[in-house]
Parts: C-alpha cells; sequence; structure tokens
C-alpha cells in the first residue's frame, strides 16, 4: 500500500480508499467552536502523538489517554485498529481537520502479472474501507 498511485510496465495500482485525520479535543477547548480545524489552527497547542512504542503501549491507551486533557489524533480508520481505536476517552469533541495533506488516498499496488491472484484481497480490502471513508 502506498499514497499515491504507481502505473508502469509490470506494476499498477487501485484506489483503496482514504484516510482522513481529524483531532479529538477536550470539551472545554476554544477550538470546539469550529466544525473543523486546520493545523495552523493547532499551532502551540501540545497534542498527544505517540510513535510505536513498544510495550508502553498500554500503558499509554489505559492511563496517559484516559486521564490526559491534551488533545489527540485519530482518522477516520482508528476503530479498525483493536489496539488503538478501542477505550479512547468518551470526554472529547472530534473536529476534523481540512488541510488536503490531512487527508491521504491509498493504493494497492501489484504486479500486473499477479492481478488475478491479487484481486479478491483488493476487493475485501476496498469494501471493508468504503463503511469508513468520508465523502
Amino acid at each position: 500500500m502506498l499514497n499515491f498511485p504507481i502505473e508502469d510496465r509490470d506494476i499498477t495500482s487501485t484506489y483503496l480508499g482514504t484516510e482522513s485525520m481529524s483531532v479529538n479535543l477536550p470539551a472545554e477547548c476554544n477550538l470546539n467552536k469550529n466544525k473543523e480545524l486546520s493545523f495552523k489552527m493547532l499551532k502551540g497547542k501540545t497534542i498527544l502523538s505517540p510513535s510505536p512504542i513498544g510495550f508502553w503501549t498500554k500503558i499509554y491507551h489505559d492511563e496517559i489517554l484516559q486521564y490526559s486533557v491534551l488533545p489527540f489524533f485519530t482518522t477516520n480508520l482508528t476503530s479498525l485498529d483493536s489496539q488503538w481505536g478501542h477505550n479512547l476517552p468518551d470526554n472529547r469533541r472530534v473536529r476534523p481537520l481540512k488541510d488536503e495533506v490531512a487527508h491521504q488516498k491509498f493504493y494497492a499496488c501489484y504486479l500486473k502479472q499477479n492481478k488475478d491472484r491479487v484481486q479478491p484481497l483488493i476487493e475485501k480490502l476496498r469494501d471493508q474501507w468504503s463503511k469508513y471513508d468520508q465523502k
């Protein structure tokens, strides 16, 4: 999967869907007055955004994230990840980001000779993704 299509003599791409970022703000945050936000509007804000943090992930999800008043990022695909999408704090207001870069299209890229072999998997991915794609 890539966030750009590839087309050449041997390789082709099929669009799967778009992943769109949102920021989850505490209820009392003044940015909640906006239906959409931009990265520029978040300038100077502290936001929880961990990298892959190994065994610390459980502590992050169960403790830091639950008891923090800091905003955090999610995407329309967050609920697909059982390690990240469940047990998110419900005391936040989700505001989508309107910046173009916050909406990434993803493509399945494969050898043309393998099209018949990979097509069933691609269709499953597209069907699943379409449930979460923001139109």
